[in-house]
């Protein structure tokens, strides 16, 4: 269609250069302006215009020009909205259309204001005042999701500098071998419990959603619990529809505490009620921080471990999660192998869990109540 708007803007032009066409020296005529194949498009009938040879070739290039430019400018505009829509897509598969950067934080006090600030691109003498005070080297907790489907993937995570939290889902085949096979190379494990999506992505088997009855819901999550054994915790996997439900909340975290586990919010929704349903029945409940590769793209994955280092370095730790997909290990890997020389502790979340004094308590405090 661009290229016909071109081509029809060309033709009226040339009409009128063509009435003046006898004045000039009838030696300096050239040809037909557009070559024979395009001549259809000619709007006034009967045959392209002759013109004087000078003003072909510059109205000819005017017109390739014009055509060149139509037809890249739709292949352009084509491409954006091909790379905007598997961005979504991507997203969607993911759950994470609606994840917030970071953990709102309501009033902008303590981990949670300096980490909007460093959002923000906020210089450190700009960020507000704080009573945290790091100390030693800053903490990664690096927390993969989505374990165990993918065998492949599943080696290559074992492969890695560790050590790192690694969250299975129950349904995934020979999953408890698996997971034995994790806390043997020093990782900790979560379990990764589906939950429902707002979208139409599928969390899979024996997903919690909002529609169920409590009895319904703590059945479903004994089934989950009961998958395999080891984990230290537990952290949704999907869950942006049902992390909102602050009564279906309440009832699986009371569930979890009495089992001894935490729960770790992935906040997939930034309207989650995890941490004030947590607080409302006296239930451990972490809050990640940065999401590596909620866009697809080893770029993305670059500037989100920037984001990490730099939360780490200002607050004492950082949780970060991850996918095992192939650009985002080729990334994480040859970054987790710098990190210790570069300053920062690679930790598990059980053991930032337990570093709970000073700084480290007030933290945790904090990331429930955000």
């Amino acid at each position: 269609m661009a290229m016909v708007v071109k081509l029809r803007t060309f033709a009226r032009f040339s009409r009128a250069e063509a009435d003046g066409a006898a004045q000039c020296d009838p030696k300096a005529v050239s040809g037909e302006i557009l070559p024979p194949f395009w001549s259809g498009l000619w709007p006034f009938g009967g045959p392209l215009p002759r013109l004087p040879g000078r003003r072909a070739l510059i109205l000819g290039g005017t017109a390739a020009a014009g055509i060149m430019a139509g037809a890249l400018a739709a292949a352009l505009s084509g491409g954006a909205s091909r790379v905007e829509a598997a961005e979504a897509e991507y997203s969607a598969a993911l759950d994470l259309r609606d994840a917030p950067i970071v953990a709102p934080n309501p009033g902008g006090k303590g981990r949670g204001a300096v980490i909007e600030a460093i959002i923000s691109a906020g210089a450190p003498e700009r960020f507000p005042a704080s009573t945290i005070r790091p100390s030693g080297r800053p903490r990664v907790v690096l927390v993969f999701d989505d374990v165990g489907p993918d065998a492949r993937a599943f080696e290559a995570l074992l492969a890695l500098p560790g050590p790192l939290t690694l969250s299975f889902l129950p349904y995934a085949d020979d999953v408890q071998r698996k997971a034995n096979r994790a806390l043997r190379g020093g990782n900790d494990i979560l379990l990764h419990l589906p939950m429902e999506p707002a979208g139409a992505s599928d969390p899979g088997p024996g997903a919690l959603t909002e529609s169920m009855e409590a009895s319904e819901l703590f059945a479903a999550l004994g089934d989950n619990l009961a998958r395999f054994d080891g984990y230290a915790g537990v952290n949704n996997h999907m869950g942006s529809k049902l992390t909102r439900d602050e009564q279906a909340m309440k009832r699986i975290l009371a569930f979890l505490d009495r089992r001894g586990l935490f729960f770790l919010d992935s906040l997939t929704t930034g309207e989650s009620r995890a941490s004030i349903a947590g607080a409302a029945v006296g239930a451990e409940v972490l809050v990640r921080d940065v999401f590596l590769d909620a866009e697809p793209g080893e770029e993305a994955v670059r500037r989100q471990l920037a984001l990490a280092e730099r939360i780490a370095a200002e607050t004492g730790y950082v949780i970060a999660i991850a996918h095992p997909r192939a650009e985002t290990l080729a990334v994480v890997g040859p970054w987790l192998t710098s990190a210790p020389a570069r300053g920062f502790q690679l930790e598990t979340i059980t053991a930032l869990r337990g570093a709970r004094s000073g700084a480290y308590a007030e933290n945790a405090a904090g990331a429930r109540l955000r």
